[in-house]
């Protein structure tokens, strides 16, 4: 989150006018600030809450992931601090959850998607009441009743932990975000958000520890997501955002594949970003691992017949060989079906 000092002889203005510095009764420009590369916000807390009972809902129903197995442990080493009435309602608000919400996928259920989108828009406000018709009356009095005590007895740490984070990403971001940018954006031949891509950082996410959804829109956890610390935390930023076209290169995919017969294989665009996104942040900072490589995860699902195929045709492609379309028509030669 971006804040603006105003001081004596200077004036700034927002929907990107320049400032001005006068001087002896003169006006002369002064320098354009760009925008930042992503823009980071940690005061979320009805997202943070959200999430919090999203992950408790799916460990009580039995659903673990990584952030599952914490964040039990975080709950009741401080449920004593809250009343007797608070802890019925909080135990209430994670069976809501473990019952409706837990059970359901952060990225693609179209009801949750639109639940995080309205969440982070409406920030840390002290009421549900300007988050708009998206929220249901059941989801808006659940996180309502339980505010006050999440406020108190875990807000602080989680605010905390997701300044944390954003202190130790963010110079990576100052220091090579521009070198990753300038190579994802050249790869994909497609344009970044102007205002940059927003970031919510959150103690709990999901179980793979940062998701992208519709927006553009970015959350990421603060807490413990092995692959999001670190300078893996800046694979992660990019790898998430670059999701913002996964739907215009499956768009192009198949239209170099309709003439050859050959349609858009599931995870073909997640693969490709894997490949880009670690190969961007590996040639920023000398010795890095990405984290497809480190965590084994070519190996997996549909990888270990993507990877050969990308190293075929995307990699030569990001080493500076032939055009974009090039390389996807014959990456889909190869994998298509």
């Amino acid at each position: 989150m971006s804040h603006f000092r105003v001081t004596v002889g200077v004036v700034l203005m927002a929907m990107g006018v320049a400032a001005s510095v006068v001087s002896g009764g003169q006006s002369t420009p002064a320098p354009r600030v760009p925008p930042p590369l992503v823009r980071f916000s940690v005061d979320d807390l009805w997202l943070d809450l959200h999430h919090f009972l999203y992950v408790l809902g799916r460990a009580q129903a039995g659903l673990a992931d990584a952030l599952g197995t914490i964040a039990p442990h975080e709950q009741d080493a401080m449920l004593p601090t809250l009343s007797p009435v608070e802890q019925t309602r909080w135990r209430d608000a994670v069976s809501l959850y473990a019952q409706k919400f837990s059970r359901r996928d952060l990225v693609s259920d179209r009801e949750l998607v639109a639940m995080t989108g309205a969440l982070a828009a409406i920030g840390g406000a002290a009421t549900l009441d300007g988050a708009g018709p998206t929220l249901s009356p059941e989801v808006v009095a659940t996180l309502e009743r339980v505010a006050p005590a999440y406020r108190r007895a875990w807000w602080p740490a989680h605010r905390h932990a997701n300044e944390q984070w954003v202190a130790e990403t963010k110079p990576l971001v100052d220091q090579h975000g521009q070198q990753v940018l300038t190579f994802i954006t050249h790869a994909y031949q497609l344009p970044w958000p102007a205002a940059g891509y927003p970031v919510h950082v959150c103690a709990y996410t999901n179980w793979a520890g940062a998701y992208s959804t519709d927006g553009p829109l970015l959350v990421v956890s603060s807490v413990d997501a092995g692959a999001d610390h670190g300078p893996a935390a800046l694979e992660t930023v990019f790898h998430e955002a670059t999701h913002q076209w996964d739907d215009a290169i499956a768009l192009r995919l198949a239209e170099l594949g309709q003439p050859i017969g050959k349609k858009v294989p599931d995870g073909l665009t997640h693969a490709m970003i894997w490949m880009t996104a670690g190969e961007a942040v590996r040639r920023a900072i000398p010795g890095y691992v990405p984290i497809a490589e480190a965590g084994g995860l070519w190996a997996r699902g549909a990888n270990p017949r993507y990877r050969p195929a990308l190293e075929a045709t995307w990699l030569p492609y990001l080493n500076g060989k032939g055009t974009r379309d090039d390389a996807l028509l014959a990456l889909m030669k190869l994998v298509g079906r």
